[in-house]
């Protein structure tokens, strides 16, 4: 990402495709003329695909979707005519490691299925990163059950293909991190999961799910852990904001009162001594002010989502709350 230190104007890269942000006006003309006496460049106009990506704008939005990339995917493992469903996974499924006499002829098919969906889950769909992150693990000896559970995945894209991510167009400015854990949510290890998701302006713009390094023995510990990963993706966005020249007020919310009161106060105790140092790189952040730590309802936490499977009204009313529709 480039930015300019006196226009409003920015430029990403990645590889060969370059986005230009910025009003337009003479110095963007000034700026692409330029481009073209260095390099060899085709000018399409106002963005519409990038990346995968589908650009759509509205007098009060800009929205993404990804249902040509879906399509193909749904061609590609002959599932576009499938039988729909409405949460990734069923709620409750419990599936383990498998064992090399249960593994399926052909594991490339599951991994290439794993795949496709991250590139889904990494663009517009924090709704699928937890149920990708969690099936994933299983890429080394999938069994039938763990294929049976990524059809189940593809019907479920299949009924919400049309479903984009949206960016209303607002004047307020503020970062709202929503943090979560599952205690000892993998049945092979015992390791928690932790996941957040991050808005700017009631838009999501960030999520993550994922299983954590160690044993956590409390769910203190565990809401504690996921606390310090969503810490890391806070600092690493101020970083960014300061480098586009914003300044924004950050908060971060989570529904444990116990992990809550560690960030906030340095003691310990027998049941949080042992919890690794790097850990407590929230409780350093807060005292710096980077963020603001607030206690949320759990029914409130948006990063539930990234955790575990939830049933569909939950599911459907996190996901209109992440802008996800």
């Amino acid at each position: 990402m480039f930015v300019h230190a006196k226009h409003d104007c920015y430029i990403s890269l990645y590889v060969d495709d370059i986005a230009i942000y910025s009003a337009d006006n003479p110095y963007l003309k000034s700026l692409i003329k330029d481009l073209k006496t260095a390099f060899e460049i085709t000018n399409l106009g106002e963005a519409s695909f990038l990346l995968g990506l589908h650009i759509t704008y509205t007098p009060d939005r800009l929205r993404l979707t990804q249902e040509r990339y879906i399509d193909t995917v749904l061609k590609r493992f002959d599932m576009e005519n499938s039988r729909t469903v409405s949460t990734p996974l069923p709620k409750g499924i419990q599936l383990k490691l498998g064992i090399e006499d249960e593994r399926i002829e052909d594991p490339s098919i599951y991994q290439s299925i794993i795949g496709s969906l991250m590139y889904v889950t990494t663009g517009i769909r924090p709704d699928l990163s937890y149920t990708i992150s969690f099936l994933s693990q299983f890429s080394a000896c999938p069994t039938e059950q763990h294929l049976k559970a990524t059809n189940h995945v593809l019907k479920y894209l299949n009924h919400t293909k049309t479903i984009g991510l949206d960016f209303p167009y607002l004047n307020t400015k503020a970062i709202n991190v929503h943090v979560d854990a599952d205690y000892t949510a993998c049945l092979d290890s015992c390791r928690s999961y932790s996941g957040y998701t991050v808005l700017f302006n009631r838009s999501c713009i960030s999520w993550c799910s994922k299983k954590q390094k160690s044993v956590s023995v409390s769910t203190t510990e565990a809401e504690y852990v996921a606390m310090s990963l969503a810490t890391r993706q806070v600092q690493w966005l101020t970083f960014g904001l300061h480098d586009v020249q914003l300044d924004m007020p950050i908060a971060m919310h989570a529904d444990n009162t116990s992990a809550n009161f560690q960030a906030r106060n340095p003691q310990l105790n027998v049941r949080t001594k042992h919890i690794d140092v790097h850990f407590h790189k929230t409780r350093e952040e807060l005292q710096r002010g980077t963020f603001t730590l607030l206690q949320v309802a759990s029914q409130d936490n948006l990063a539930d989502i990234c955790t575990k499977i939830l049933a569909k009204p939950a599911h459907e009313l996190l996901m209109d709350r992440l802008g996800c529709r």
